[in-house]
Order: structure tokens, then C-alpha cells, then sequence
């Protein structure tokens, strides 16, 4: 027997109470007694206050300017009103007064969670309900992603799951240089040859320095044609070994953003449809390509580069001091200020390339929206509104870019003016010094001349690394989102030693099963049902009832939160998964097919199939016919999702799909809703040819498609509340199948 995924823990708050609260807490309320606990910020003037509500398992505690203590048995009823800027939740108690709670929207989230939690605890009798504790075991697992573990705040939205507060540069960015670990070698190639172009350089004004001295003023051309000549071969040696080493490190970039890209990807398809379900395409698809793109400006001009930046820094640092330590003191005054105007810089920058990444996200996911729905956009003719609403967002990141720019660019004056200041007054002392003491050595006109050449070439690496902030952070926020993909581990997997049985007979058990999608309220509630292999079984209900919960839950796209779901008397979650889904096969509503010709989105279920097979299936499936009346028949594109091809020849191309990938077990999931009548008789007749021998469970609103099922399943709220054949159900007149079929016939009635 499987236990439940969820952990059962006693309900705690969802983030730890504020200081405020913790004061005015009596000492009657025990703090672990809490269930949950919401700040209401507005009065009954609509001005902002620090109110707060607690709710324990008897007892509603509002801390206005008093503490006011309401039973749960108290309250008859609470609704919730929603305005501009504001929303309110309403109580009503026994005694007909009514308590009013007020709130901004940025309370919305964990006043609408607190308000599910009182409704549990209460009925209209005012009596308190039996608790839910595996749906509220499921909501706290929600709420639990949505607070940082290390720091305990809530992560904003914008992060989606990375909590700012939290980012730590060096951890993610040496994680990031682990991802290169097979091209060690040559990154420790690369940095032996940065190690000589920074000696190189460091050289430069050394070798100057005796230009001048010994040739120049001493007129001594020998002496003078040997130091350029040196000078020279020095400046082609290093600009050489900088050409090898962007090369190697261009490489070496290229190579570990394709890995990452694989590797985001890759870890993507393991993921469950819940993980897809909280984020938008726009940002996915931005953490598969852009963020793991930016990463390679990192690898190659921000690791290496930062390392021959601090040995040039201590190379030149060490030729200053050589040449004249005095000076050199002058030269470090103004790198305290650079240090931490650079600092600050950094720790600002960091929270705005987050937001600024979100409404990249925001805007990628207006065109992932519009790009594909375009046939919908000009049947209604909203391409200005699209365009607007497209602008909106791209204003929305350019603003936020901007504003990266502004802390970037902002303080860049203030180093500049610093770096140069301090060259003036190398000028001004050495100047003076020589016309005081003319002889001394360390204040001859070559060694003023070379000390200021070494200047420029000492402030660079520090300006560079000055500004590699912002590669430095760019790269911190796209790896700190790549890395959150990755470190998402699957909620669905195959278990160590799972079973994958040679053949599968199709038995289908529900045991007991409860699921929740993220606790708000039950989609599935104590649903018990066995269908024997080859049955065919009819999912009927409104719409919200549960039927596509029930047949996702039989995929294994999400696990039961209550309960079991066997096939062949063995758990679902006892099988491997991908054994487990090619026993299953599915035939939505709106099939999906890929970009490409039709006999690959045929094959797509069985990619070793024949060419024969492939003709075979479509054949079953009433497809043959139109695919060669195609100018190219099998081998036609049909355009991304099909869209070249009409409703009723995309489903009976998924229909010969489906029927080629074989599966024993099938899923109709309202296969002939949106067809016309001659198309339907086709797609039912592929499909009676495809259900043969099968287990099948169909979903359909048609309940005239449904008369020939073994066995009837009718869900109302999350609840099996019927089951029987079609003869059956039918002569219950008071049957929620029997209204619902009198509904059907009415309205075909009519029209």
C-alpha cells in the first residue's frame, strides 16, 4: 500500500508573525496554536493601519486598536467583495452584526488563503466543518515554494522562485564555472597564457621607462633601436597570446552554454505539468536560450578577464612601487571610494536585473501568446491591440532596463573623475619633486613619463573590474535562474526498481482518491472505481466536475494526494513512468501537432514505425482518403499545430496516432466536440476501430456518444454521484445523468 505524498505536520502560520503582532499577542493565544494569520491594512476610513487577524481552531482574534475575540461557531457566513485598489472580506454572525475587514491588494493573496481556511472551520449552522487535512497539507507544500527557506521571506513574484534576498553571487557563479569542468585543460591553458599577457604588460612602461632613459636622453641610437625593438616584440607577443586566448575562450563559452541549454531542456520534460502550469512560456523559453546565452558573455569576458584584471592590478601595483613608492601612495587614495561606490553599485544593480528579467519575461510572453492565437487576433481584428498591449510590456522592460543603465552609468562619472584626479596630482608631485631636486633619481622626467604609463595601465583593470559588475551580476541573475530549473527536482519519477511488465491486461482500479491542485479546494474526493480490461467507461459532469482531473490522474501527470490509482492490481506509482505512459493513449479535444509532414506527427507515438504501418493507421483512422488528395501527400508540412490542415482531419491525424502508438489503455477526452456531423461519423467510426480491445475512459459533453460505454461515470464537484449503464441512469428521473440528458435533448430540440 502506497501512504500519502504529503507529510502531515500541525498547521503552522505562513510566514513567521511579525514583531508587531508578537507583541500585541495576549498570552492566552499560544503562538504554535495559529493556524494561519493575515495583515488587513486599511480602516473603516480607508486610511492605512496596522491591523492584523489570527485565526486558531476556535477562535477568529482581530488586532485593530482593540483585540476582538470572535468564536468560529459565531460566524453564520463571510463572503468577500472585491474593488478597485482595495477588496474586503465580510463576516456575518449569529447575532446578525456584521465585521468588516479591509485590505489592499498586496494582502489579497493571505487574506483569499486565510478566508478558505475559516470556511473549512465553519458551516451555515455555523458549526464547525470537518477538517481537510490533506488539502490543507497539499496548500502548505504550495506555500511552502513560495517562501525562501534560508531567509524566511516571502519571494516576490517577479523572482518566480528565486529569492533576491538570498542571491549569492560567488556560490552561483563558481557553480556556474563547475558546468566547464571537461574543458579544465583548456581553461588552465587560458590562464597560463593570461598570466604571461599580464607580465607582458606589466613590463610595457619598464621597458619604456629605459627607452627613454638609455636611448633618448643618453642619444644613443643603439641603445634606443634595441628597447623598441624589445618594446615592440613585446606588444605583437602579448596581442598574439590575446588572440589564442579569446579563441580558446569563445570555444570553451560556446560549449558549456550548449550544455546548460541541453541540460535546462532536458531537465524541463521531467518536470511536472504543475511546475508548467505556475510559470509563463515567455520565461521558460527565456531560460533556455537568452539566460544561458548571457552566460557565455560571463565565461569568456567575465571569469578570465577578472583574473588577468587583478594580476595586471598587482603586477603594475608592484612596477609602481619599484619606480617610486611616494607616488604610488597618491595613486591608491582614491581606491577606498571606487571600492565601495562600486559595492553599493553592485548590491543595487542586483535587485534591478531581477525585475528587469521578469518583464523580459512578461514581454516574450505577450508574442508567446499572440504568435500562435494570430488566427484568433485577426478574426476579431485586435492587431492594434495586441500592438498595444505588446508596447506596454516592451515600455514596461525598457523602463526597468533603463534603470539598470542609471545605477550602472550613474556613479561611473564619479570613478572616472577619481582616477584622473589622482593622475593630475601624480603630475603635480612628480613635477614639483623634479624642478626641487633635478639629480634624484626617482624623479627624472623618463621615470615620471613611465610611472604615468603605468598609471593608465594600473587604473584600466581596476575600471574594468569597476564595471564587470554588471557582467558579474547579469550573469548572477540568468545562472540563478537557469540553476532554479535545475535544482526543480520531478515530482513525478520512477522509484528505484520499478516494475515494467512485459504486457499490461488494462485493469483499472481508483482507491480511495483525493487530489487538490494546489489546496485551495478538492478536485477529486473520495472516488472509488474498478474497471475491468476492455470496458469501456463514460466520464459525464459539468464542466469544473473533475472528468479532466480524473483521466490527467490516470497519466501520471500528477500524483493522487489521497489514495491510490492501481493498473493490474499494482499502484501507478510502482510502474516506470515512461513504461507506464506508453501503455496510455490520448485523443484530446484539440489535438496538437507538431510542426513538420504528417507522417512524422503520425510516427511521433512510434518512430520505428513502417511506412506501411504509418498507412495502415491512417487508414483505421478514416484519414487515408484526404492525406493523398494532399499535393504531397504523407510527406505534406502541416505547419505549426496543424494549423494548415481543418479540426476534423488534425483529429483523425491524431486518431492514427494514437492508434499506431497501440496503447491498451485509451483516453477520449472529447474527441468529436467540435466537428461537423458527417467528420464526426468518420472520427467515430476510426474510433470505434480504435477503442477495440482496449480499456477507454471518454470524456464527452455529447452524452449520445457515451450511450455505448459499459459503464457510466457521472462526477459532480469533485464526486462520483452516479454510476450505471446509460438504461439505467435513464430511468432515474431525479438522476443528475438523466437532467443532464433532458438538457441535451432539449436544446437539440431547439435548434
Amino acid at each position: 500500500m502506497h501512504a500519502s505524498n504529503l507529510i502531515f505536520e500541525p498547521i503552522d502560520a505562513p510566514m513567521a508573525l511579525p514583531e508587531l503582532l508578537i507583541k500585541r499577542l495576549p498570552a492566552s493565544i499560544d503562538p504554535q496554536s495559529i493556524i494561519a494569520w493575515s495583515e488587513y491594512d486599511l480602516d473603516e476610513s480607508r486610511r492605512y493601519a496596522h491591523q492584523f487577524c489570527v485565526l486558531t481552531e476556535t477562535h477568529l482574534e482581530l488586532f485593530e486598536k482593540e483585540i476582538e475575540s470572535i468564536e468560529l461557531k459565531q460566524i453564520s457566513s463571510l463572503s468577500t467583495e472585491e474593488s478597485v485598489g482595495s477588496d474586503r472580506i465580510i463576516l456575518t454572525l449569529d447575532d446578525s452584526s456584521v465585521r468588516v475587514l479591509r485590505y489592499s491588494r498586496r494582502h489579497r493573496r493571505d487574506m483569499s488563503r486565510l478566508k478558505r481556511l475559516l470556511e473549512r472551520r465553519i458551516d451555515s449552522d455555523g458549526k464547525q466543518t470537518e477538517r481537510l487535512e490533506w488539502l490543507e497539507a497539499v496548500e502548505r507544500q504550495t506555500l511552502a515554494r513560495q517562501i525562501c527557506p534560508k531567509c524566511g521571506e516571502r519571494i516576490p513574484d517577479y523572482a518566480e522562485g528565486v529569492c533576491p534576498h538570498c542571491l549569492q553571487k560567488k556560490q552561483i557563479l563558481f557553480r556556474l564555472m563547475a558546468e566547464g569542468r571537461e574543458f579544465r585543460p583548456m581553461l588552465y591553458f587560458t590562464l597560463f597564457v593570461t598570466v604571461l599577457i599580464a607580465i607582458g604588460n606589466a613590463t610595457l612602461p619598464l621597458i619604456n621607462r629605459q627607452m627613454i632613459d638609455a636611448g633618448i636622453e643618453k642619444m644613443n641610437a643603439n641603445a634606443l633601436f634595441k628597447w623598441v625593438a624589445l618594446l615592440g616584440a613585446t606588444i605583437v607577443a602579448c596581442e598574439l597570446l590575446a588572440g589564442v586566448r579569446i579563441r580558446i575562450l569563445t570555444t570553451i563559452g560556446t560549449n558549456i552554454s550548449r550544455k546548460l541549454r541541453h541540460k535546462v531542456y532536458a531537465h524541463m520534460q521531467s518536470l511536472s505539468l504543475r511546475f508548467f502550469s505556475k510559470r509563463r512560456t515567455g520565461s521558460l523559453i527565456t531560460r533556455v536560450t537568452s539566460d544561458t546565452e548571457r552566460l557565455w558573455d560571463f565565461i569568456v569576458f567575465g571569469s578570465v578577464d577578472s583574473i588577468r584584471n587583478v594580476l595586471m592590478i598587482v603586477l603594475l601595483a608592484g612596477a609602481l612601487v619599484y619606480m617610486n613608492w611616494q607616488l604610488t601612495i597618491i595613486v591608491m587614495i582614491p581606491l577606498p571610494i571606487v571600492a565601495i561606490v562600486t559595492y553599493l553599485r553592485g548590491r543595487k544593480m542586483q535587485r534591478l536585473f531581477q525585475r528587469m528579467w521578469h518583464y523580459y519575461s512578461r514581454m516574450s510572453g505577450v508574442a508567446g501568446d499572440a504568435i500562435p492565437g494570430v488566427k484568433v487576433v485577426k478574426a476579431f481584428s485586435n492587431e492594434d491591440r495586441e500592438i498595444a498591449r505588446f508596447d506596454r510590456r516592451s515600455n514596461e522592460f525598457a523602463e526597468k532596463e533603463q534603470d539598470v543603465n542609471r545605477a550602472w552609468t550613474g556613479m561611473q562619472p564619479i570613478v572616472g573623475i577619481l582616477l584622473r584626479l589622482s593622475g593630475l596630482l601624480v603630475w603635480l608631485a612628480g613635477g614639483y619633486m623634479h624642478i626641487k631636486d633635478p639629480s634624484a633619481e626617482q624623479w627624472q622626467v623618463a621615470t615620471l613619463i613611465s610611472f604615468s604609463m603605468s598609471l593608465w595601465m594600473f587604473y584600466q583593470p581596476i575600471m574594468e573590474l569597476a564595471n564587470s559588475g554588471r557582467v558579474v551580476t547579469r550573469a548572477a541573475s540568468s545562472a540563478q535562474r537557469v540553476f532554479e530549473v535545475l535544482d526543480t527536482p520531478p515530482e513525478i519519477y520512477s522509484q528505484a526498481g520499478a516494475l515494467t511488465p512485459t504486457t499490461c491486461r488494462g485493469e483499472v482500479e481508483f482507491r480511495n482518491v483525493g487530489f487538490s491542485y494546489e489546496g485551495a479546494q478538492p478536485a477529486l474526493r473520495d472516488i472509488n472505481i474498478k474497471v475491468e480490461s476492455g470496458q469501456m467507461i463514460g466520464l459525464c459532469g459539468h464542466s469544473g466536475a473533475g472528468k479532466s482531473t480524473f483521466v490527467n490522474l490516470l497519466c501520471r501527470f500528477y500524483d493522487v494526494t489521497d489514495g491510490q490509482i492501481l493498473i493490474d492490481g499494482h499502484d501507478v506509482r510502482d510502474y516506470d513512468l515512461k513504461w507506464l505512459r506508453r501503455q496510455i493513449g490520448i485523443v484530446l479535444q484539440e489535438p496538437y501537432l507538431f510542426h513538420g509532414t504528417i507522417a512524422e506527427n503520425i510516427r511521433y507515438g512510434n518512430p520505428e514505425a513502417s511506412p506501411e504501418q504509418v498507412i495502415a493507421a491512417a487508414r483505421a483512422a478514416n484519414a487515408h482518403d484526404f492525406i493523398v488528395g494532399l499535393a504531397d501527400g504523407y510527406d505534406t508540412m502541416v505547419g505549426e499545430r496543424g494549423q494548415s490542415l481543418s479540426g476534423g482531419e488534425r483529429q483523425r491525424v491524431s486518431i492514427a496516432r494514437a492508434i499506431l502508438h497501440d496503447p491498451k489503455i485509451l483516453i477520449l477526452d472529447e474527441a468529436t466536440s467540435s466537428v461537423d456531423t458527417k467528420t464526426e461519423r468518420q472520427i467515430q467510426q476510426a474510433l470505434d476501430r480504435l477503442v477495440e480491445g482496449r480499456t477507454t475512459f471518454a470524456i464527452a459533453h455529447r452524452l449520445t456518444t457515451l450511450h455505448n460505454a459499459d459503464l457510466l461515470v457521472v462526477l459532480e464537484k469533485g464526486r462520483i454521484v452516479e454510476t450505471g449503464t446509460h438504461e439505467e441512469l435513464s430511468e432515474k428521473p431525479d438522476g443528475h445523468y438523466a437532467k443532464l440528458h433532458a438538457m441535451q435533448a432539449e436544446v437539440q430540440s431547439l435548434s
